[in-house]
């Protein structure tokens, strides 16, 4: 995948993304991996928004990779599909281990489920194949960052929570 020419926002071609598939998302959570792990994709709108923030913001704060797990997906049939929408037993399952491992709680409900929906962006911090955090970032960005149809600027609250995030990432603890 050639980043700056899917995300349109990304202004660097030395950025810090590495596209990671399922099995590799749930092989770091299963073995322990540590990282800031993005959800999200170059279709979404909030994504392209964000991209070339956090790519400047992690490689500020000293990280040499940022994970993207991208939810769609091209079925066996050759459709593209989204984990998200968890359309057969198998894609649930999926979907719902990842739901369970990061401790992952909303109201709003996968349709036809009584599984969480993750919004894309979605960062999670994850430290020894834990979650640590996770923060939903749905804005777009003219000026400054913001949610659609609202006005108050997001920015300040954005930066810190993805600072936040890549702290948890980094800290040090007794036995690391």
């Amino acid at each position: 995948m050639n980043y700056c020419e899917e995300y349109t926002n990304l202004n660097d071609e030395n950025h810090i993304f590495k596209s990671i598939n399922y099995d590799e998302l749930r092989d770091l959570i299963d073995n322990f991996g540590t990282g800031l792990i993005f959800i999200g994709g170059s279709w979404c709108k909030n994504c392209q928004a964000i991209i070339d923030i956090v790519n400047s913001i992690g490689k500020k704060r000293g990280l040499d990779v940022i994970y993207n797990y991208d939810p769609k997906y091209t079925d066996v049939f050759g459709e593209v599909d989204d984990l998200r929408d968890c359309k057969s037993l198998e894609i649930k399952l999926k979907y719902y281990y990842l739901v369970e491992k990061i401790g992952f709680k909303s109201d709003e409900l996968v349709q036809d489920t009584l599984i969480p929906k993750i919004h894309c962006p979605f960062f999670i911090a994850l430290k020894n194949g834990t979650c640590l955090g996770y923060y939903s970032a749905e804005l777009i960005k003219d000026t400054y960052l913001h949610k659609e149809n609202e006005t108050e600027d997001m920015s300040v609250e954005f930066f810190d929570n993805i600072i936040s995030l890549i702290e948890m990432v980094q800290k040090k603890e007794m036995f690391d």
